[in-house]
């Protein structure tokens, strides 16, 4: 059973799942996904202790007022979220957009990552790729 917890971050409050113990792997959610897609994906498994916290915006987590969201502002919230859970040192990985999360935090933070986990890396070279601006300019019109 998932332990459940919350971070304050700005003015967000943000969702961490925390299931298993043993070796500490920080593994994030894809775009539009959660910890459920994680948990499917990943299943919690003995020696194992996954954490995930879902990005601002998506599960459980609130979007916050800080703009405009990045991979780095999310690869901040994850390191707040292993401080938390009282992690030095962990394994990060992710699906698609978990996956550049975890490369941009081993990027900033190198001393707090042992190892990396991707499945399906997105947007490597590129905060957000062409193929997914309509999907940008929908959220702007929304949001305003």
């Amino acid at each position: 059973m998932a332990r459940l917890a919350t971070l304050l971050r700005d003015d967000a409050t943000l969702r961490i799942s925390d299931s298993g113990d043993g070796l500490a792997i920080v593994f994030q959610h894809g775009l539009g996904g959660g910890e459920a897609q994680v948990a499917q994906a990943f299943p919690s498994g003995p020696g194992l202790r996954r954490i995930t916290l879902e990005c601002r915006g998506h599960g459980a987590s609130g979007l916050g007022s800080r703009r405009p969201f990045s991979l780095s502002m999310f690869a901040d919230d994850v390191v707040a979220a292993a401080d938390q859970a009282g992690l030095d040192r962990f394994v990060a990985g992710g699906i698609s957009m978990g996956a550049a999360i975890a490369m941009r935090l081993a990027c900033r933070h190198p001393e707090r990552v042992a190892g990396l986990l991707l499945v399906r890396p997105a947007w490597i070279f590129d905060d957000a790729p062409v193929n997914l601006r309509p999907i940008a300019e929908v959220a702007k019109l929304i949001l305003d």
